[in-house]
């Protein structure tokens, strides 16, 4: 047989290339051209064709055909895409029997552990659906599989599933059982009256079909298997390899095959699945070969060489053997595995964001040295995501080779946006979040539709949340005052109509998937149009359009196969719809115009092999990440996929460490990345990673780190921390008010930036989306609830109108503000306890002060306005009296309710709360509205809780000399405040005082209290 081998440390397309070339150079030119290369993906496929291209040294060549062959190994198998297939029945198309599959496994009741939702039903399909693969992949006998019969051959894998666990044992094996062979006869015989062949089946007979062809009429032109095996092969694949080796011109090349340091150790490898050659040793033993019949590839010695240290391979190989190999990890010998440690370092960060960090400067330096390639393999595509933006910031733009996932690229999440608006009945969050969107027009100029949704978001969406749906939004706009921006609204509102069309509600009897994935991309295409441009034009333009489009279309027949279902549930199974498709995607290129950088690379596993680079990192190697944890599966155990003929999960670990193996070798520099903390949980370091370094430190030897991630967050870190000054700003004298209010005032001299911020810039905080109705609005309903219940009990006859007419005035006062203020069904429930029980509380006190003629009247909510002459101007004050009551002598009571904390009446007398001295100013001097100029006696506030204790009179001041003597101090102290602020020209200082709280913290982070506090240090 003609088997051979590339060393680890050399590149393994150069070599083969070069032997190629070598092997055919006295043939004519076409010679190259007739040879057929198989190789494990396409990405090293175009590497082999770049690798001849460079060792033609600028002269023509008629390349060879070189097949990607990625379906060899059980995750991966593929067509093989030769002359011998066009006989097999065509395979169903993956999407078709993920639908059909669905509908079969919704079948089952969820009391029997059926699926409880349409998406659970479709990843139990996929499940089901790899379960068929993997047997199929797996199948060793020849016979069953050349039948051709989907029947008979789910009827003989599933008696072999049965006979693993006697009937007596294990019901829920049994209901497994059943469920399985259920789902699987009726798949086989949908296959059979279909004309059609499951995929994985399909895969096998195309490999031993091929197989065959080759056997029985040998090719004469060469046929070269290259680096297929290394990660495992199925029996089909390992019969048509072991042909390819027999054939006059054929060869298998493998990659990486230490024979000499091995050989003592062969056969505890081949019974290791963890180890990286057990996956060779075993394709060797099923090929009926030894390891010492493999030879060197021709080629090895025809190559540039880049450097790899030789005892790197030894180093690595020591590192990894079995128990059975381990001796010599007992014999120090430090200067004879030094060498291996040559180009070869590890990188600890302490997290993940660090890890990317670091990993970008180490790709950006590799680039130094002219011509340098370098490369970031992982399979943590969230590590890859992290690296490919950290690059941007060097100016690198990193082609990642699993591109993003189809629900992640901008046009997926337009789509996904779109299912959950409708879903939630245009709530809020999600409908701005789906209008908001750089694809979203619905038919305008997207200038246009944008100031006319920020206008929707202003006047309508802020603030407690509207009625569901496009009524719900109708509804809150014809509310609107007539304006100059409610045409806009209107406008929109039928844009947005118009545009959903039959997808504007998810409610309702079921409907067929189909129909709804159609109205679907219909009220997307609508909602992406613009005058300009059709909807479909702009939803599919982007680089992940063609992808998006390809899968839609084939989505749509799939959708078919599935029954009718609840609507409320097709955003989720839209949503697993699209799940596991990756198209490469722009949104890294936001800005630039410039493509990915030839020389730098971010990989995964099966992308990687047999690539060779300058500089490689290996990054994300942490347990559960690289290599994953094993998991036999749901449908069986390990020791019962042991007995079924199924490979053990442990396999893939082996797997994957033989890419750890031989991509730590494929460059002269190559890094070991970790980190420490994922996700915020701490992480275990990768099993190889520390069997080197305990085999290094047992020769008093230690792996270099890596000095990046010091580096990378020292690109963060300033030279100098300048502490940040508290903000004083000074505006001039015209920009300056010349009103305040009554309840500004205590801010003005707490914190008179949040004065100027809200004043002099004209800063209001903006009402939260979606907002709950709270301690605010509840404190409102308590005003609005007393405003209404004073001014009809003031209206009575003889002062009071009884105990019972009060309580019916208060009963329609509490349901007229609760219903003013909306709240959600919930909390109007909630609240009408608390009301009922402050109208107890307020009728006792009404009573008792009217009946004896304490109150001869009352003013509630009167606006008041008194003008302050100072030295350099005037000044108006303004407030807004929650009571005012005129007491049976004549005098004035003035008083304000609180449903929170009071202020005690040291805060009166200093300053701290001036509202009600002020108030008592005003209404003695006449200047709030309707309330006659008397002297005040009393300073009084009502405390509302509707709490156990429903409420407290708590009076402040109560003799008419006091009440003036604070007005007085109020209004002197309001002088100079003015004159200072308002009048004069002192900076709006944040936070002067810090003894002194401000109510509220809306204006914080213009200040940025949190930074100069720390340095004055303030707390």
């Amino acid at each position: 047989m003609h088997l051979y081998d590339i060393p680890a440390e050399l590149p393994f397309l150069d070599c083969l290339a070069a032997g190629v070339l070598d092997a055919l150079k006295d043939r004519p030119p076409e010679a190259l051209a007739r040879a057929t290369i198989l190789l494990p993906t396409r990405r090293s496929a175009r590497g082999l064709r770049d690798a001849f291209l460079a060792a033609a040294e600028g002269r023509a060549l008629l390349l060879p055909r070189m097949r990607a062959l990625a379906g060899l190994s059980t995750e991966d198998a593929d067509e093989l895409a030769l002359p011998a297939l066009l006989d097999l029945p065509p395979a169903v198309a993956p999407l078709t029997r993920q639908a059909v599959l669905t509908g079969m496994v919704m079948r089952l009741p969820p009391r029997h552990g059926g699926p409880a939702t349409p998406e659970q039903a479709w990843g139990l399909a996929a499940e089901m659906a790899r379960l068929f693969d993997e047997v199929a992949l797996e199948e060793k006998d020849p016979d069953l599989l050349s039948q051709g019969n989907p029947l008979a051959y789910a009827e003989a894998w599933l008696a072999r599933l049965e006979a693993l666990v006697p009937g007596e044992q294990a019901t829920h094996w049994q209901i497994t059982t059943t469920f399985l062979r259920g789902v699987a006869t009726a798949w086989a015989g949908w296959l059979e009256g279909e004309g059609l062949l499951d995929i994985g089946l399909r895969r096998v007979l195309a490999l031993r079909a091929q197989t065959e062809a080759w056997r029985s009429a040998p090719p004469e032109e060469p046929i070269i298997a290259a680096g297929i095996g290394v990660g495992g092969t199925i029996p089909a694949a390992v019969e048509l390899l072991k042909v390819v080796a027999a054939l006059p011109r054929g060869a298998v090349v493998l990659h990486g095959l230490d024979r000499a340091a091995l050989g003592q150790v062969w056969d505890a490898v081949s019974q290791a699945p963890t180890h990286p050659f057990c996956s060779q040793a075993r394709l060797l033993a099923d090929m009926g070969v030894e390891a010492r019949q493999v030879r060197r590839w021709p080629g090895c010695g025809l190559h540039q060489p880049r450097a790899v240290p030789e005892a790197r391979p030894t180093l690595l190989e020591m590192a990894l053997r079995p128990p059975e190999g381990m001796a010599p990890w007992t014999v120090p010998a430090p200067a004879s595995w030094r060498a291996g440690l040559h180009g070869l370092q590890v990188l600890a960060a302490p997290d993940a964001q660090t890890e990317a960090a670091a990993i970008a400067l180490l790709l950006r330096e590799a680039l130094e040295k002219p011509g340098a390639r370098a490369a970031l393999i992982t399979p943590d595509r969230d590590l890859a995501r992290r690296v490919s933006a950290e690059l941007i910031r060097h100016g690198i733009i990193a082609d990642d080779s699993a591109g993003e996932p189809l629900g992640q690229t901008p046009t997926g999440t337009f789509l996904r946006m779109l299912a959950r608006a409708v879903a939630e009945d245009l709530s809020p969050v999600p409908l701005l979040a789906l209008l908001k969107h750089p694809i979203c027009a619905a038919g305008m100029a997207r200038a246009d539709f944008l100031d006319s949704v920020r206008l929707l978001e202003r006047r309508v969406l802020r603030g407690p949340r509207p009625q569901g749906g496009l009524a719900g939004l109708r509804a809150a706009i014809e509310t609107l005052s007539e304006g100059a921006s409610k045409p806009k609204l209107v406008a929109l509102h039928a844009a947005l109509e118009a545009a959903l069309g039959d997808f504007a509600s998810l409610h309702g009897a079921p409907r067929p998937p189909a129909d709804l994935l159609a109205a679907h991309l219909a009220a997307a295409e609508a909602l992406a149009a613009t005058p300009e441009a059709p909807g479909g034009l702009r939803l599919y333009a982007a680089e992940e359009g063609e992808v998006l489009a390809s899968h839609l279309a084939d989505l749509a027949p799939a959708m078919a196969r599935l029954p009718p279902l609840d609507p409320g549930a097709w955003p989720a199974l839209f949503d697993a719809a699209i799940e596991g498709i990756a198209a490469r995607s722009v949104r890294a290129q936001a800005g630039r115009d410039a493509g990915a950088h030839p020389r730098v690379e971010i990989l995964g596993l099966l992308e990687a092999r047999l690539l060779a680079f300058d500089r490689v990192v290996l990054g994300a190697l942490d347990e559960t990440v690289w290599p994953l944890a094993t998991d036999p599966g749901p449908w069986m155990s390990r020791p019962m996929r042991a007995q079924f003929g199924l490979p053990e999960p442990e396999a893939r670990i082996g797997r994957v460490c033989m890419d750890f193996f031989l991509f730590a070798c494929a460059a002269p520099d190559a890094v070991l990345s970790r980190a420490a903390r994922r996700g915020g949980a701490p992480t275990v370091p990768a099993r190889w990673i520390t069997r080197l370094e305990t085999f290094l430190s047992g020769q008093d030897l230690k792996l270099p780190e890596s000095q990046a991630a010091r580096m990378a967050a020292a690109l963060d870190q300033p030279a100098d921390v300048l502490p940040l000054r508290r903000p004083s700003p000074c505006p001039p004298a015209a920009l300056r008010p010349r009103e305040i209010s009554v309840t500004e005032v205590a801010t003005l001299l707490a914190d008179p930036y949040a004065f100027y911020a809200r004043r002099v810039l004209g800063l209001r905080k903006l009402d939260p989306l979606d907002a709950d109705v709270g301690a605010l609005d509840y404190g409102i309903i308590v005003h609005a609830a007393l405003a209404r219940f004073v001014r009809d009990v003031s209206a009575a006859r003889e002062g009071w109108p009884g105990d019972d007419a009060a309580r019916t005035i208060w009963a329609e006062a509490a349901e007229e503000a609760l219903a003013a203020q909306g709240p959600r069904p919930a909390l109007a429930a909630f609240w009408r306890p608390r009301l009922a029980r402050i109208g107890a509380f307020v009728i006792e006190i009404e009573r008792d002060m009217r009946r004896d003629g304490h109150i001869r009247q009352s003013w509630v909510e009167r606006e008041g306005r008194l003008e302050l002459p100072r030295p350099r101007g005037t000044v108006v004050l303004k407030a807004r009296a929650d009571r005012v009551d005129q007491l049976g002598d004549g005098t004035l009571a003035v008083l304000d309710y609180k449903t929170g904390t009071l202020p005690s009446t040291e805060d009166l007398v200093d300053g701290t709360a001036p509202q009600l001295p002020l108030e008592a100013a005003m209404a003695w001097r006449g200047a709030i509205q309707g309330v006659p100029d008397s002297p005040v006696r009393a300073l009084t506030y009502w405390k509302l809780s509707g709490g156990e204790t429903a409420g407290e009179v708590k009076a402040m001041i109560t003799e008419p000399e006091e009440v003036e003597s604070a007005a007085e101090d109020a209004l002197d102290r309001l002088g100079l405040l003015v004159d200072r602020f308002l009048l004069g020209d002192a900076p709006f200082t944040a936070r002067p005082h810090p003894a002194r709280s401000t109510k509220g913290d809306d204006y914080d982070h213009l200040s940025r209290v949190a930074e100069w506090a720390d340095a004055e240090g303030e707390e």
